[in-house]
């Protein structure tokens, strides 16, 4: 009983190792490459046009096709396979026969570029999985998707370029990542917000940089970024970002983002016909850094992810009220406690200029004249009577704490760097506009001690 139970299980293990071993053996003899370079060969000679059309293609090696670029130190073998990328012949055949799309290798021929410079991939592999670096290989750099290719071609060229010559895609990327204000989180090169990861290099970052539990698809990079622009908080739970993108606008941004490499071409390889300096006037700077935090600035914005209220910065009574000197110390060391970066050349990387420019921006439509002073230095102040103020008049809106948020519409009042005498004319005017009242006189009533008492207390906040 026993002596038959252990030959049965010999032999089935037997042939389960015979039928592995002749699998392993087939695809030694015959692999992938071989049989679709025989198909290849056999499609020529068989629609050949003419005799010595015939004997050129009866002439075809088979045999693995690899091509060394030492300048890019890479080793392609995608030609093991595509055989027909250079022939104008394939241009209809189907893949990996066809011809190579577009006049790209007119330019970009082969045996100078390689594929994986453009595709990515894996080079020196030998068939489509491995090659391709799909199907949750991890293989960190697995080929680009058709629809994001272009993403490649900034490695070497310029936008301006690309916008007529191929590569509009990716151009309207770079011009959607300005226009959303994505640097207004996010820094690159040194230069941008805090709030979100820095970004630099983000085209280059392998498989493990990411968290791929929530991808649906293939795990890798393509789709991380993509199914992030889509739903933030779907792929990183704890993600902060504001993302309300089309599908289109998502494809596209997730295009330009694998320009962000940190490997250089050499310098034979890149072709740039026009060198455009970022803008700096206010307007661009605004929309690249400010925009997607503040819109336009006219109205305060409650906002359900960081669950605070956003200021309205270019609200005619706020401009009336603050100078430009205090306006540019607020973005220069940005306010403590808040989501609110400071810009400051050491920290967001902006220069005085570039400030300055955005400070004549937001107050370029500052209404004439100027607000009656206060005068908050004059007074002596009781805080104890001003917290007591503040809990029947400001806590509704701003929160027992001043932190603002939650569903309350008043800002977050807990930050260092605000001027006392821009407060105490803010609670005696109001800001027109904004749920911000009036409480001076003319407003709630409150008698010019009681604002400067209130402003005391809101002062010990920042300690």
């Amino acid at each position: 009983m026993n002596s038959r139970y252990y030959l049965s299980i010999l032999l089935i293990s037997s042939i389960v190792l015979i039928a592995f071993m002749a699998m392993a053996f087939n695809r030694e003899i015959n692999p992938e490459w071989k049989r679709y370079q025989s198909e290849y060969k056999e499609f020529l000679v068989k629609n050949a046009k003419d005799e010595s059309t015939r004997e050129r293609a009866e002439k075809i090696d088979i045999g693995i096709q690899q091509i060394y670029v030492k300048s890019l130190k890479r080793a392609d073998r995608c030609m093991s396979c595509h055989r027909g990328v250079e022939n104008p012949f394939m241009a209809d055949a189907e893949q990996p026969f066809r011809q190579h799309s577009g006049n790209y290798l007119e330019n970009h021929p082969v045996a100078k570029f390689g594929c994986t410079v453009c595709h990515r991939g894996q080079g020196r592999a030998m068939n489509t999985r491995e090659a391709h670096g799909e199907e949750h290989t991890h293989w960190d750099y697995p080929i680009i998707p058709s629809t994001y290719i272009q993403g490649a071609c900034a490695q070497c060229h310029d936008l301006e370029m690309l916008k007529e010559e191929g590569g509009e895609k990716v151009a309207k990327g770079e011009q959607l990542f300005r226009e959303k204000g994505c640097k207004g989180c996010h820094k690159v090169d040194g230069k941008g917000g805090d709030l979100g990861k820095d970004i630099t290099g983000i085209g280059s970052r392998p498989f493990a940089y990411f968290s791929m539990k929530s991808v649906v698809g293939d795990h890798n990079l393509y789709n991380w970024i993509k199914q992030h622009f889509d739903d933030p908080r779907k792929i990183v739970p704890e993600s902060d970002m504001r993302a309300f993108l089309s599908e289109e606008e998502s494809m596209l941004l997730t295009t330009y983002m694998l320009t962000f490499m940190t490997e250089e071409m050499p310098r034979n390889y890149t072709l740039i016909k026009n060198v455009v300096l970022p803008k700096t006037d206010g307007a661009s700077l605004y929309k690249m850094y400010c925009v997607a935090c503040h819109s336009d600035g006219k109205a305060s914005i409650y906002d359900e992810i960081f669950e605070r209220t956003i200021p309205a910065i270019m609200n005619p009574a706020f401009t009336k009220t603050i100078d430009n000197e205090h306006l540019k110390k607020m973005i220069m060391e940005g306010r403590k406690g808040t989501q609110m970066t400071a810009w400051k050349s050491d920290a967001a990387g902006l220069t005085d200029k570039e400030i300055d420019e955005i400070v004549n921006y937001i107050t370029r439509n500052r209404p004439d004249g100027k607000p009656e002073p206060f005068e908050y230095a004059k007074f002596s102040t009781d805080a104890k009577n001003g917290e007591d103020l503040y809990k029947m008049r400001c806590a509704l809106c701003h929160g027992d704490d001043g932190k603002g948020g939650k569903s309350r519409l008043g800002i977050n009042l807990r930050t260092k760097n605000i001027d006392p005498e821009f407060l105490a004319m803010t609670l005696r005017d109001g800001r027109a506009g904004t749920p911000m009242a009036s409480f001076g006189e003319k407003g709630a009533g409150l008698k010019d001690q009681e604002i400067a008492d209130m402003v005391s207390y809101l002062r010990t906040f920042s300690k």
